[in-house]
Order: structure tokens, then C-alpha cells, then sequence
């Protein structure tokens, strides 16, 4: 059995009071399996059904262990922060549990819960649900192949969760299964790297749908740059065993090395569509040495929470919320250690954004660079709606970019936007950077 557990995200105490008809308070003497759940309704998210189960403790004997969106996991009653307690997520009256287990769900398992929807990023609301149901299974010595069961499965005349939500992002319960044990390997250490088996084919493809390119072959892989429906996309090899999305193994590799799904394309038959786009427009870069140091020096590294020039609680290196998209809190602390990690989740994720943003244009590192820290200041929204990205997509050389950078100089402090020399100086020197 694996000694420890990749600890990747939060789980947030959220009890419902006890005693009461949703949380008994009653001890599982030993948890013996978990059920996948779905909350069925769509939209809704982790907080808002904790926040509906603490509020109505008295109202039905309806409960879960624990909610997950892509935000964060709360658990509701006590399974993986505290000394697990009975939730009544199944039905007793059911038999398959008793048959696959030799004991009553609400008794020996685990219920997780899988929030869904459009205001929900699929992706990584799935990837916090398969590390959790993978983190049960570590604390609780179960076997990931083995010891998780979908509610449907166990109730197949009244549930089809967490089947239907799931095939929402075009994933199967069976897919579901695979990606925790894989999951479980990762997260323990006991996993080998993939074999890809590729076969160099050039060509060109047309999306059929807004289409991820990933960094792997997976829908668990990072999400490097997002095309539109209906462009016709390069690419450079085929994966014949890439992972199976609705039984469909096949990927293509672009010209970044990054990939697609084949299921998300069509072929070019109709010469109405838009022409192919040039290589060059499918470029991503991503963030060097220069651009950590860059934004290490004008963020500062600060170990125990202050507010910032808005009033915003802040903490490492301009943080402002942690791995689960908490808020830092007054009186927070964290190690050095930890403020890397938070420092390079969010540069990553800054720089997702920035080549999104800069997908159909060409810019060399430093002006990149240059955007990413400016995205890491304001946010991938500011910079979004911003004069400087439309000047840099009109013409990446126009020296008015210089003049857009120094429009971003203000805070609000008080009510009232004024300007902060810190940003004035941040500001020409992203500039600086810029024009290298």
C-alpha cells in the first residue's frame, strides 16, 4: 500500500448540525466502498448545495459525503477531515449494494456528488472528482478498480447518475472508472509514462465544434489553447491510441506538438468553409525564466497575508485566492514552498489565457511575456477587453501598444480609481519588456 497521496487540491469542512434527520452523526465502523454520484441539477453549484443541506438539516433524510465543481470540494458530512459518519445518499431498500458489497450503501460507503453544468468548467470539475473518489480510496485502503460503484448501478430504475452528466463533457461512467484508477497511480507515485503510438501523417482537419488542444492525448490533460468550430486546423501526426472518448481512440497532433480529439472534427469537403489559417496562427508559447522572475520582482514574495493597494487580502506572490479558489483570509500564512506552486498555477493559467487571446497572430517571447505578466496584474478579463490586445492583434509592432500598457496604472482605493506609482513603474517596464 502507497505511503503517501498527492494532496492536489483542497477539501473544505462544510457539516450539516447534528443530530439531525440528514447527518445522524453515526459512525461507518468501516468504509467499504464509494458511489459515484450526480447532483442533478444542473447549474448548481458545490456551495450552494452545502449551503442548502446546512440550512435545511431537518427537512428529509436525503445526504452526501461530499460536492465537487470546478471550484472546490466541500464535504457535508465528515468522510475525509474527520472520522467518516453515515450520509444517506442510496436507498435501503435496493439490493445490488448488498450483493456487490454484502452491505447497505448508506452504511459502509461513501456518497460523492459531481456538479455540472454550463456555468461549470467541465474539465476541471471532473478533475476534482476523480482525484477525490481516488483520495477515498487511498485514505480508506480500497482498490480504485474495484471499490467505486455508480448510482445508477446500484438503483438503475429510479438514478442514471453519475452517467448523464458526464456524457454532457462527452465522457462515459466507463471512462470514469479508468481515469481514477490511472488517477490513484499518479497521485501515489506507481504509474508509468504512456506509450504513444503515432503514425506521421500531414494533413488538414476542420472543427466541427469549439475544440480543446491539449498537452497529451487525454481529456485529463492540460488545456493548452481552445479553436473555434469551423476553421481548418493543421496537423502533423494521427494517435492511434490516445484516450478512447466514446470509444474513439483516435487524436490528431498539431504543429505545437499539442492535440485534438478526432471525434471534434470532420473532414474538409465543403469549400465554403473559412480557408485553412496559417501554421504561424496556431503557435503557443509558454512562459520562460524571464517572465517568473518579471512577475516575482514587481509581486514581491510576502509569507503572511496583507492587502494590497485595493484593499484585497493577498499573500505569496500576489495571490489572492488558494489551489480550491478560496480567498486569502486575514492572518493566513503560507511557506515559500507554497507560494511556487501558487505562483506557477496561476502564471500557467495566465498563460493559457494570454495564448487564446493572441491565437490568430504571431508575437515573439518577450512581447509574450510581456502579456502574461500584464494578465497576471489585471486578469485575463481586463486584458481581454483592453485597447492594449487590440492594438497588439491590429499590428504586434505598433508603437501605440507602449501608450495602451500606461492606461492600466490606476487601483481603486476608496471608492475612487487614482493612480499608483508601483503600476505606473510596472507598467513601463512590461512595456520595456515588450518592445526588447
Amino acid at each position: 500500500m502507497a505511503s503517501s497521496f498527492n494532496e492536489k487540491f483542497v477539501i473544505i469542512p462544510h457539516y450539516i448540525p447534528k443530530p439531525s434527520k440528514r447527518r445522524h452523526g453515526t459512525a461507518i465502523g468501516k468504509v467499504r466502498f464509494v458511489v459515484a454520484h450526480d447532483t442533478g441539477n444542473p447549474g448548481a453549484t458545490a456551495l450552494n448545495h452545502a449551503k442548502h443541506y446546512t440550512n435545511t438539516p431537518d427537512l428529509k433524510s436525503v445526504s452526501a459525503h461530499l460536492f465537487v465543481d470546478d471550484k472546490e470540494i466541500r464535504e457535508c458530512v465528515p468522510a475525509l477531515t474527520a472520522p467518516p459518519e453515515k450520509a444517506w445518499h442510496v436507498l435501503y431498500g435496493v439490493p445490488k449494494d448488498n450483493e456487490l458489497f454484502g452491505v447497505n450503501a448508506n452504511d459502509a460507503a461513501i456518497g460523492v456528488e459531481y456538479c455540472y453544468g454550463d456555468n461549470i468548467d467541465a474539465d476541471k470539475a471532473y478533475a476534482k472528482y476523480v482525484w477525490v473518489l481516488a483520495k477515498i480510496c487511498f485514505q480508506f485502503q480500497l482498490d480504485p478498480s474495484k471499490d467505486i460503484v455508480g448510482h445508477f448501478f446500484l438503483d438503475p430504475a429510479r438514478r442514471n447518475d453519475p452517467v448523464n452528466a458526464l456524457a454532457l463533457s462527452r465522457r462515459t461512467y466507463d471512462q470514469l472508472l479508468r481515469d481514477v484508477v490511472t488517477e490513484y497511480n499518479e497521485c501515489t507515485g506507481n504509474v508509468m509514462p504512456p506509450v504513444i503510438n503515432e503514425s506521421a501523417e500531414a494533413g488538414t482537419i476542420v472543427t466541427a465544434v469549439r475544440l480543446n488542444v491539449r498537452k497529451a492525448p487525454s481529456t485529463r490533460a492540460e488545456v493548452v489553447q481552445v479553436l473555434p468550430a469551423n476553421i481548418s486546423v493543421p496537423y502533423v501526426a494521427v494517435i492511434q491510441n490516445g484516450e478512447a472518448v466514446n470509444n474513439n481512440p483516435i487524436w490528431y497532433k498539431d504543429v505545437n506538438e499539442n492535440f485534438f480529439w478526432s471525434g471534434g472534427t470532420k473532414q474538409d469537403t465543403n469549400s465554403t468553409l473559412a480557408q485553412p489559417v496559417p501554421v504561424t496562427n496556431f503557435f503557443s508559447l509558454a512562459p520562460d525564466q524571464t517572465c517568473f522572475d518579471f512577475i516575482k520582482k514587481w509581486e514581491g514574495l510576502r509569507l503572511r497575508a496583507y492587502q494590497d493597494s485595493a484593499g484585497i487580502w493577498t499573500i505569496g506572490y500576489g495571490t489572492i485566492s488558494y489551489e480550491d479558489g478560496t480567498p486569502v483570509r486575514q492572518d493566513d500564512v503560507i511557506t515559500k514552498e507554497r507560494a511556487e506552486l501558487l505562483l506557477q498555477k496561476e502564471v500557467k493559467e495566465k498563460s493559457i489565457g494570454v495564448n487564446a487571446a493572441v491565437s490568430t497572430i504571431e508575437i515573439n517571447q518577450n512581447q509574450y511575456d510581456a502579456l502574461v505578466s500584464f494578465a497576471y496584474n489585471v486578469g485575463i478579463g481586463g486584458l481581454k477587453g483592453s485597447t492594449l490586445l487590440k492594438r497588439v492583434k491590429a499590428n504586434p509592432s505598433d508603437p501605440a501598444i507602449r501608450d495602451a500598457f500606461m492606461l492600466w496604472d490606476k487601483a481603486r482605493v476608496d471608492g475612487q480609481l487614482v493612480v499608483v506609482p508601483g503600476l505606473v513603474n510596472r507598467r513601463k517596464e512590461e512595456a520595456d519588456l515588450y518592445f526588447l
